[in-house]
């Protein structure tokens, strides 16, 4: 295999590797936003479907309230029908007001079974509308009608507590698959964040740690060096390990002459690498002194 072919399928191997990093995180992110939006979503509809639920039951009461008007335990106990006819306009209105922020709120991609428990409550509200509306349209005290007082418990059909509550287990029961599905997507994210870091610390290893441990071991055991070294052929480290050996050989033609020097032999001036080396300069220059100090005394001699 070529070396362009090494760098080339090298330089591959991080784009792919920042690609799948840049991916991980990009996804993680998304899943995390998603999983705060899910989160603010469902407890803004458990909010109002409990104000829905308040509201029905300030309704039902109010109707039972309103039809025992004139009984005198109920006038016994403090109840003006006045103030329960407005608090029954007042929880009508909110009902109402409910209805249509749940369904702004979930009629966009939402399961089948939540879809129909939603077209269930909206029919039960639109029968209890209906039943209410001929009542309050009035504005005034009036006789309550059988049909109006049995808004909240007609026989055979489904009540708007009921309704609620259905449309509740089905919303719950769907956040909850969505929230779990979330969740696998984060851990499925992650683990290939966990793999693209995997590949980071490979190619860095492979690019620099591995060179590194066989450039140590090629200057600390010369008798295996070509092993070593046959891997950082056509390499920056190669070139790093062929400088290092040159600088060594130099080091130690340096040691050996002045070791001759030391012992008053005249040392072999250190071989020339170029016209230019300046340590073969200086071993000659360093030779050429010696003999002119020496060939007085030899004369004298």
């Amino acid at each position: 295999m070529s070396h362009r072919f090494e760098r080339a399928l090298e330089q591959g191997a991080w784009v792919f590797a920042l690609a799948l990093v840049l991916l991980s995180a990009w996804g993680a992110g998304r899943g995390v936003c998603q999983m705060m939006t899910l989160q603010r979503e469902q407890a803004a509809r458990s909010e109002q479907l409990a104000q829905l639920e308040g509201h029905a039951l300030t309704m039902e009461r109010s109707l039972l309230g309103l039809a025992h008007a004139d009984d005198p335990k109920v006038r016994y106990v403090g109840y003006d029908p006045q103030s329960l006819y407005r608090t029954l306009q007042e929880a009508h209105r909110g009902a109402g007001g409910c209805i249509e922020a749940i369904e702004a709120r979930t009629t966009q991609g939402v399961a089948l079974e939540t879809y129909t428990a939603l077209v269930r409550l909206h029919a039960v509200w639109q029968r209890v509308d209906a039943a209410l509306s001929d009542y309050l349209q009035q504005g005034q005290l009036t006789p309550i009608s059988l049909t109006t007082l049995r808004a909240f418990s007609f026989e055979g059909q489904t009540s708007l507590a009921e309704a609620t509550r259905a449309f509740r287990r089905a919303d719950q029961r769907e956040q909850q698959a969505v929230w779990e599905r979330t969740v696998w997507e984060l851990v499925g994210y992650f683990v290939l964040q966990m793999m693209s870091m995997g590949l980071i610390v490979g190619l860095l290893w492979r690019r620099w740690g591995a060179p590194a441990k066989w450039l140590q071991r090629a200057l600390h055991q010369p008798s295996r060096a070509h092993f070593y070294t046959a891997r950082l052929q056509r390499t920056e480290w190669g070139e790093l390990y062929e400088r290092l050996r040159f600088q060594e050989r130099r080091l130690r033609e340096a040691e050996a002459f002045m070791r001759d020097l030391a012992m008053g032999r005249t040392p072999a001036p250190i071989t020339p690498t170029d016209a230019a080396d300046p340590l073969a300069r200086s071993s000659q220059w360093l030779l050429r002194r010696l003999e002119r100090e020496h060939a007085p005394h030899e004369q004298a001699s």
